[in-house]
């Protein structure tokens, strides 16, 4: 497991413990200290080191970039592990994750395993990917809606990231694994995790470079970057669709939303999102009409010369109303039952419990094919 370290205020003891609980002398701990010094980090895990010995591996990386890719790609390409994961400093894993993402992987000859992730010391579960609630194997890029998972966090066969050209993006703060799960997802040869152990995140951390403000074409650069793609723009056409339906769901939307629901959006951040719409609207014509009726209108607004911010933010406001037709109904009647329309979609998130599913019993899981 590969921990990138850029400031020893978070609690990465908390992550190496929780890796090393597992008595497996294979299952190690690759630190990258990522412009600090190795001797700083080496002094802050002394116990853990100690403790495990020939299970802790730390390297330096001195870039200058405040960015995870360069340290996450580094680890990657220094382990010298059969399986690798990447995992934020002050995240945790439960004690037998490894063990149980390493069985399916090893069971359906996997490229990646997708893992459950849960949320703090409540342990909310992150409801994505919306797959299929009966499949059980290999999932499907359209058919599992795996782009809706926009972090490679589980176990991922270190040879596959050199055989799929996987890269995350320099430099980039935030949204940097975009192009590195999509290529993964549509062309590996992916499975979920199953069992009850769970890759834990918090946000106890005093900084995170991810949750700097910035302007929104900063922010959405690596959309920008992904739809210019050669790659991404010869994918077929449903793999495009499903790809821009979550890119609208999730990046754009997410966007809007931390900025007051669109409230504090300002002229600059209008023009970017505009751009943005219409590469999307490009790359895969009819993803806006599986969206929400709300949702579909939001954008349809933010797309005028001068949007009406109130009417963005209603709109969007509109959209989490789930009980009312705007909320439900695709913005166009032929995509209802499309599996990236939005009755599907909002079914699939609602059962979708990755992992250890509420219907079917671990040993089922992963025995299936």
């Amino acid at each position: 497991m590969i921990i990138a370290v850029h400031d020893l205020r978070r609690n990465v003891v908390r992550a190496v413990e929780s890796i090393l609980s597992d008595p497996d002398p294979s299952i190690r701990v690759f630190i990258v200290a990522h412009n600090i010094p190795r001797s700083d980090v080496a002094q802050a895990l002394d116990d853990s080191i100690r403790a495990h010995p020939g299970r802790v591996r730390i390297e330096e990386l001195g870039d200058g970039i405040p960015s995870p890719s360069g340290p996450f790609m580094f680890g990657m390409q220094q382990s010298d592990a059969h399986y690798v994961g990447i995992m934020g400093s002050d995240d945790e894993l439960d004690s037998a994750a490894i063990a149980q993402w390493r069985e399916r992987a090893e069971c359906f000859r996997a490229d990646a395993v997708i893992a459950k992730v849960v949320r703090g010391t409540q342990r909310t579960l992150v409801r994505s990917p919306p797959k299929r609630l009966w499949r059980v194997g290999v999932l499907d890029f359209t058919k599992d809606r795996l782009s809706y998972r926009s972090a490679p966090l589980g176990l991922m066969r270190r040879a596959a990231v050199s055989e799929l050209h996987l890269e995350l993006l320099p430099g980039a703060r935030n949204g940097g694994d975009l192009p590195f799960v999509t290529r993964l997802w549509s062309r590996g040869r992916v499975v979920a995790a199953t069992g009850t152990a769970a890759y834990i995140e918090h946000a106890d951390a005093p900084v995170r470079v991810t949750h700097v403000a910035k302007p929104v074409a900063e922010e959405l650069e690596p959309v920008r970057l992904l739809l210019a793609d050669a790659d991404t723009a010869a994918m077929p056409s449903a793999n495009r669709h499903a790809l821009a339906t979550k890119l609208l769901r999730r990046n754009l939307t997410d966007s809007i939303r931390k900025r007051g629901g669109g409230l504090q959006l300002d002229a600059d951040d209008c023009a970017a999102m505009r751009l943005l719409l219409r590469a999307i609207s490009d790359f895969a014509p009819n993803a806006r009409g599986m969206l929400s009726i709300a949702q579909a209108r939001m954008f349809d607004e933010l797309e005028s010369p001068s949007p009406d911010l109130q009417r963005v933010f209603d709109l969007d406001a509109a959209s989490l109303r789930y009980r009312t037709l705007d909320a439900l109904r695709p913005a166009r009647w032929r995509f209802v039952l499309h599996s990236q329309g939005q009755p599907r979609f909002m079914i699939a998130t609602s059962l979708i419990k990755v992992g250890a599913s509420r219907f079917f019993p671990p040993n089922f899981l992963s025995q299936r094919g």
